[in-house]
């Protein structure tokens, strides 16, 4: 019986001796198959041990994009949302660096990350040298510090993950005798997936601050707080996008104007799919509050809502619309001529509700707001290119429109009174109770208000 008990007892000893090996193996199995995806799509990946000890291993990554266009081709196979910054950090000339560690026992398949930028590539980092040497200063000292770093805690065998990033509250100065003030503080996230391509992301951030001051007094200031976002992948044509936040705030300030914007519970939840080259997107936005004061007046808006979707949108047209506006701005002929592109295959939309509850304008008291519907479908043109050349009135012939237009009786009475150009307004009007109605339709080119012609 000892002699049973002997040999039990040692094989126990054996396998509780091999688990940090075996489970070194599972975890280890699981990260180099990241790191070879990685190399396989562009990025060169350093790795060096970090201190590791029997029972635990530590490494040090580093990673470089050596293939700018295998990787730019990785990322543009996934969702663009559903890219994490720090993948997106890549394509902006930083080199990243990991600090991962992981228990050698097989019971356990929790992995730690520290991920942070610690370098510039020579040509970003010559590029904001000759710009602004002192911010370049600030930067690199920024990096010695790890002061952007995302620390993760991610569950291999569930694939799921936490964390954090790190609290940001510092002053940057640069050249020029601007100033900027950046806080960043409480932001925790957690999601489902792998950490190169996640499922479902959640991020909420306590307080995110910017506050720039500029020579001759002037000032900005942007504060967002209480910010959540929610971000669901179902794969790479499918994706749902949804943001909350409690507060926001800005202001700005030079020696010729000066503007203050106050808004309160935002919501926004979005839907977007595409199927056999069509796009579609639902968008419901919601708002508390908004209040704005410049120099010629104020607005204030209660409980917005606006709530739309768009259907057969081609993808192909809206992609190289996007690429013309990255690359060439919004007001160029070539974005201009991919926007019409978009146009000419022909999409529809719907705003099923724009409205606001209660508003004021000016000094004026808080009065009932509006309520529209509308109903656009712009129909498939291959011709719409030259024909804008021509004339950019011929878009009208493709465009049909279905609209509900309704104001509050006090709000019609006190935006006419405002314009007396409006007045003939009251002609077309209709009167519903305590509303003013606009019945809008415009079809092969003739626009009708409430049943009257105005022309061809």
């Amino acid at each position: 019986m000892s002699k049973k008990l002997i040999i039990a007892g040692g094989v126990i000893v054996a396998v509780l001796a091999a688990l940090p090996l075996v489970g070194n193996m599972s975890v280890s199995k699981v990260m180099q198959e990241r790191i070879a995806m990685l190399e396989k799509n562009g990025i060169s990946v350093e790795e060096s041990d970090n201190g590791s000890s029997y029972l635990e291993t530590k490494r040090h990554y580093t990673f470089m994009l050596e293939d700018p266009t295998a990787f730019k081709a990785y990322v543009d196979s996934l969702s663009e949302a559903q890219v994490p910054a720090y993948l997106s950090a890549m394509l902006d000339d930083v080199v990243m660096s990991a600090d991962v560690s992981y228990s050698n026992l097989l019971i356990d398949s929790d992995i730690m990350i520290d991920l942070y930028p610690t370098a510039f590539t020579p040509a970003a980092d010559a590029r904001m040298q000759s710009e602004d040497a002192n911010l370049h200063t600030q930067m690199l000292e920024m990096l010695s510090n790890r002061e952007f770093m995302y620390h993760m805690n991610y569950d291999v065998a569930g694939e799921s993950f936490d964390g954090y990033i790190k609290d940001i509250d510092r002053t940057i100065h640069f050249q020029d005798g601007r100033n900027a003030k950046v806080l960043f503080t409480s932001a925790m996230f957690e999601g489902e997936g792998t950490l190169v391509e996640p499922k479902d992301v959640t991020l909420k951030v306590k307080k995110a601050d910017v506050d720039f001051s500029m020579p001759d007094d002037g000032k900005m200031v942007l504060s967002l707080s209480d910010f959540s976002s929610n971000s669901m992948f179902a794969a790479k044509n499918s994706f749902n996008l949804n943001y909350d936040a409690k507060q926001l705030h800005f202001y700005f300030k030079d020696q010729q104007s000066s503007m203050e914007i106050d808004a309160e519970d935002m919501k926004t939840l979005s839907d977007s799919k595409i199927v056999d080259g069509k796009m579609s997107t639902a968008i419901n936005a919601t708002m508390g509050s908004f209040k704005m004061h410049d120099q010629n007046g104020s607005l204030a808006l209660e409980d917005f809502s606006f709530v739309m979707d768009a259907e057969d949108i081609d993808e192909a047209a809206y992609e190289a619309f996007q690429k013309a506006s990255e690359q060439a701005g919004n007001s160029s002929q070539y974005t201009m001529l991919a926007a019409i592109g978009v146009v000419s295959k022909g999409f529809t939309v719907h705003v099923d509700e724009l409205s606001v509850k209660k508003l004021s304008i000016k000094d004026a008291p808080m009065m009932s707001g509006f309520n529209h519907k509308v109903n656009i479908t712009v129909k498939p043109d291959e011709q719409l290119v030259q024909k804008m050349q021509m004339s950019p009135m011929m878009l009208i012939q493709d465009i049909n429109i279905d609209a509900k237009l309704q104001f509050s009786s006090e709000l019609y009475s006190y935006v006419k009174a405002q314009n007396a150009n409006l007045a003939m307004a009251d002609s077309l009007a209709k009167q519903e109770g305590d509303n003013v109605i606009f019945d809008i339709t415009l079809k092969e080119g003739q626009l009708l208000v409430n049943g009257q012609t105005l022309g061809q």
